[in-house]
């Protein structure tokens, strides 16, 4: 156990050392896509900064941390939820856990899981140099974000448990052609403005699996979980004209009960979760996410 100890503060480490010493040197901003997949759909995790790495148990696991996965109790676990984003942004997620036995004795925790996402009506114009504003309106659009999930887990003793999430991702953007110099189908005022042109309205789509994994230790001081994971890890993607890497995010977590140190209250019922989450996303500057949660009575 304790190398596995030694293993696990090792690869933290080896993250942190990697990651820019000075991000303020560089601006990382829009260096991504597929950036829906970095939005949380829970909403104890969002109340807590999305610092959850270290505290995804059960169905939650799926969208933060997999190892989670392994320290599902009872036989069954499932999630569903709508988040109401800004700007008429839907966001439906849902996942169901229940551990795998072979020959008796549970040999691994499984889940299954699923996000889309609905961006509502939107207005789109394109680039149109032939046109005063220098734009055509082309009527309504609608892409499309989904990912299905498989995420295995498993504890390898009642202190470490592994996880890793395959998610199969299809994102399905509008591509607009003003078609070029071919300007046949044009249509122009009185005083010879353009008013119209024709455009081509087509679909550009990525279809491509994406990976998480993540690792949990509990250390023995009391409730405390020393974490680690990778999500959105994927080949560098590409569109009609550019590529792009997918917003692979470095998470490394502390979690514990604050009232562990003051056994008194425990016994009264109280509970103070306190979690921090060191993140090392690739389209922005490193920063620490800070969560906590106060419990009574198992209320």
């Amino acid at each position: 156990m304790r190398r596995i100890a030694l293993y696990t503060l090792a690869l933290a480490g080896i993250m942190l050392a990697t990651s820019p010493a000075h991000a303020g040197l560089f601006d990382k901003t829009g260096q991504a896509g597929m950036t829906f997949l970095k939005i949380g759909p829970v909403a104890r995790a969002a109340a807590m900064a999305d610092a959850h790495t270290g505290l995804s148990m059960g169905a939650t696991s799926a969208f933060y941390n997999p190892a989670g996965l392994g320290y599902l109790g009872g036989t069954f676990d499932a999630l569903a939820t709508n988040v109401n984003w800004f700007a008429d942004i839907k966001m439906q997620a849902a996942s169901v856990a229940m551990p795998v036995r072979i020959g008796g004795d549970r040999a691994f925790v499984a889940a299954l899981s699923y996000v889309a996402m609905d961006y509502g009506t939107i207005h789109g114009t394109a680039v149109n140099r032939d046109d005063l504003n220098g734009f055509s309106n082309i009527g309504n659009i609608d892409p499309t974000e989904t990912v299905f999930g498989l995420s295995v887990a498993k504890q390898f003793t009642d202190k470490f448990s592994i996880g890793i999430t395959a998610k199969y991702m299809n994102q399905t953007l509008p591509w607009y052609d003003t078609g070029g110099d071919d300007h046949l189908g044009d249509t122009y005022d009185a005083d010879g403005y353009l008013t119209s042109t024709i455009v081509t309205n087509t679909e550009s789509s990525i279809k491509t699996f994406v990976y998480d994994a993540g690792t949990m230790y509990r250390t023995g001081f009391g409730s405390s979980v020393i974490s680690m994971s990778i999500r959105n890890f994927a080949r560098t993607q590409t569109y009609e004209l550019e590529g792009f890497r997918p917003p692979v995010t470095f998470s490394i977590g502390l979690t514990m009960d604050a009232f562990d140190l003051a056994p008194a209250l425990q016994d009264a019922g109280h509970s103070l979760l306190v979690a921090i989450d060191g993140l090392h996303p690739p389209d922005h500057p490193e920063k620490v996410a800070y969560g906590v949660e106060y419990g009574y009575g198992d209320i």
